[in-house]
């Protein structure tokens, strides 16, 4: 007695589910991440903030802060010129890293490393609202 089981590609079933590269629950998945990361990151004058929902490429596994002192802001360094030993550096001098942390202005939420903080914060209702949207994918 010999069976024959026919059923699609993985593909196949990965593309319905939404769940195959660039596919709909990455970019829920990427979406949800940006509008909470949104709370975590400087903001004294809302830039970076607004900048993640439009540097962002949804789908793409990525969540992008796009203004060139994200990295300091980040780390939560200040950050000095190597000519001019100034926060304000002169225009193409390089900065380094000093021992000095940066003073946030806002929310206790906002500061140094904010991925990693709303990750551990919100990582869990995250992943339950992704599985969530993609169980009503498949259902409907």
């Amino acid at each position: 007695m010999a069976f024959i089981i026919k059923t699609k590609s993985l593909q196949t079933i990965y593309r319905s589910l939404g769940l195959e590269e660039r596919g709909k629950v990455q970019a829920f998945l990427d979406k949800t991440v940006a509008e909470n990361l949104q709370k975590y990151v400087s903001r004294k004058s809302g830039v970076q903030e607004k900048s993640i929902p439009i540097a962002s490429k949804y789908g793409s596994g990525r969540v992008i802060i796009n203004v060139p002192y994200a990295r300091f802001q980040a780390e939560g360094k200040v950050m000095i010129g190597v000519k001019s030993n100034s926060p304000w550096a002169r225009r193409g001098e390089r900065k380094v890293v000093t021992n000095r942390n940066l003073t946030y202005h806002s929310e206790r939420l906002r500061g140094k490393h904010p991925f990693e903080r709303m990750k551990a914060d919100k990582r869990d209702r995250i992943l339950s609202q992704t599985a969530n949207y993609a169980r009503r994918l498949d259902n409907g």
